[in-house]
């Protein structure tokens, strides 16, 4: 089963009350760029930059997808992103 980094397990923590999202995202699991890199290199990754158009505009990571985080939680995002065998790297800055 493949493991979903900076994952939607965050994501889930967005709809819970502010003191529970703080424990929630600390706890998410990080990767560093050196690894990121890698999982670039060997095509296993789909990375997804979750800030806004305009700032995904004025720069973002090589290969990077724009999905903003307010879009993410829809159902049919939800359903694509489960459905790549991909690990899935997202990022805010």
């Amino acid at each position: 089963m493949r493991r979903m980094l900076l994952s939607l397990v965050t994501l889930a923590a967005l709809t819970l009350p502010a003191a529970a999202q703080e424990s929630d995202l600390a706890a998410a699991p990080r990767i560093s760029i050196v690894e990121l890199r890698k999982l670039q290199a060997a095509n296993n990754a789909i990375v997804i930059d979750v800030r806004d158009a305009e700032s995904f505009a004025t720069g973002h990571i090589p290969g990077a997808r724009s999905i903003p985080l307010g879009t993410l939680l829809d159902s049919a995002r939800v359903a694509e992103l489960k459905a790549t065998p991909k690990e899935i790297v997202l990022y805010c800055a």
